[in-house]
């Protein structure tokens, strides 16, 4: 008998490797993904509130006449949380909250630097226990100064959605900047203030008792959304272990599960499980938890897709219309936008100067060209044919009319017309009267 052989009949036993592994790191990926795209859909201007400009979507103006825009989005993306919560539940506040990340940062560092049962706040009364081996003024400090720094960061965050990066990094370089707003820096660290005081003092108590947010995700929640589900049949496998409870920094039972309870679907307690399992020699097979989807309360489990758009029916119709709002906003989006009206006059004086009022609504350069229609050349004059936008602006053109002009109505157009092809048209009634008196 060959080697080979002899070795292809000895029995393999494979150590088990926890799946649910992957979600820990996994969700990092996504808390950290989530604070970037908070800074960069600001950044890059998909989305801002710009103190001088307004709302911005992609470096365009937004006004309150785009109601299709407008409408359309905040519907379009309403529903589709709403579509979210009916299928995973508070995911966003296990996976994606800025809060919760930033509370989980902060206990991981107390962990490492004062010690394992350092709790920063707790609701029976009892006092913070440091372990006697870290009781050290230097770790305070440290611990300190980066909770100190973490609030500084995150503070920041919020101004994009007021201020472009270069405004950002004028205030953070102290240059002086006159697109920032007086008292900035003082509403900035009242932020910092309340953010550290959140991180120090609070951190989960938030999730698990002040967030309204939490709650109203749960409005959602039915057996069919995406819970912790048990392993019953196992049971015997949880004497004297705690680990998942250990785990949880909501402080739950996930081995009781209930319908209306603090569970976020973070999966900690999955993934302390499904380890344990993997590590010991006694406990075979997976862990006893695991992530959901479905109603094995009632011993069945209910096509996923059909119940999701069964509870979310009205969810559904609601993202599509504001889709398809959406879409209709940009597709008739107006770049730009004038007005002619009549310049002040002292009562009694012939109406004879009009101003020619152009907003342009892009983030870019652009030049527009105004030609008047209907009137001979010797009976206007007009301030400027062209004007020069660098971006978002309004500009007035003065409009002169002569008065000479023969008495009664004097319709006319005033056109612009830019070089990106936009073009628009307003058109004047003007009355001439040889009393020296007018309206139009």
């Amino acid at each position: 008998m060959s080697a080979n052989d002899a070795l292809s009949k000895i029995p393999v036993v494979e150590e088990h490797v926890p799946g649910a592994k992957i979600l820990h790191p996994l969700r990092r990926y996504v808390q950290l993904g989530t604070l970037l795209l908070l800074v960069l859909i600001p950044a890059s201007g998909l989305f801002r509130i710009d103190p001088g400009a307004g709302i911005v979507m992609l470096d365009r103006q937004v006004w309150f006449s785009d109601i299709f825009i407008l409408m359309g989005f905040w519907v379009f993306i309403a529903s589709l949380l709403i579509m979210m919560y009916s299928l995973v539940g508070a995911v966003f506040c296990g996976w994606m909250c800025p809060q919760n990340t930033v509370s989980e940062w902060a206990n991981t560092m107390t962990e490492k630097l004062l010690g394992r049962r350092a709790l920063m706040m707790d609701i029976s009364g009892e006092r913070m226990q440091v372990a006697a081996r870290r009781k050290s003024l230097l770790n305070y400090i440290v611990l300190a100064v980066l909770l100190l720094g973490a609030s500084l960061v995150y503070a920041l965050i919020p101004m994009f959605y007021f201020y472009p990066p270069q405004v950002i990094w004028s205030f953070v370089t102290f240059q002086s900047d006159p697109a920032l707003a007086n008292g900035l820096r003082w509403i900035y660290m009242v932020c910092v203030f309340v953010l550290f005081t959140d991180i120090t003092v609070i951190r989960h108590l938030m999730c698990k008792y002040m967030c309204i947010y939490r709650v109203w995700q749960h409005s959602f929640k039915t057996r069919e959304t995406l819970h912790i589900s048990y392993d019953t049949t196992r049971s015997d496998h949880c004497a004297n272990c705690h680990y998942c409870v250990d785990s949880c920094f909501l402080d739950l039972d996930p081995r009781q599960p209930e319908l209306f309870d603090s569970c976020v679907n973070c999966g900690a307690c999955v993934v302390a499980c499904d380890e344990l399992h993997s590590k010991s020699k006694k406990l075979a097979g997976p862990g006893l938890l695991q992530l959901t989807l479905g109603d094995e309360w009632k011993g069945k489990y209910r096509g996923m897709v059909g119940s999701f758009f069964n509870r979310a029916r009205a969810a559904t119709m609601a993202t599509i219309i504001g889709a398809l709002a959406f879409s209709y906003g940009v597709a008739t989006y107006e770049p730009a936008s004038f007005s002619v009206y009549r310049a002040d006059t002292n009562q009694g004086e012939q109406i004879l100067d009009y101003r020619i009022n152009i907003a342009y609504k892009i983030n870019q350069p652009e030049n527009m060209h105004i030609r008047v229609e209907g009137l001979a050349q010797n009976d206007f004059s007009i301030d400027k044919h062209d004007v020069h936008f660098s971006g978002f602006g309004r500009q007035d053109v003065g409009l002169h009319l002569s008065g000479g002009l023969s008495e009664g109505l004097h319709r006319f157009r005033v056109v612009v017309t830019a070089d990106s092809g936009w073009t628009k048209t307003f058109q004047v009634v003007h009355f001439a009267s040889l009393q020296g008196r007018g309206k139009s």
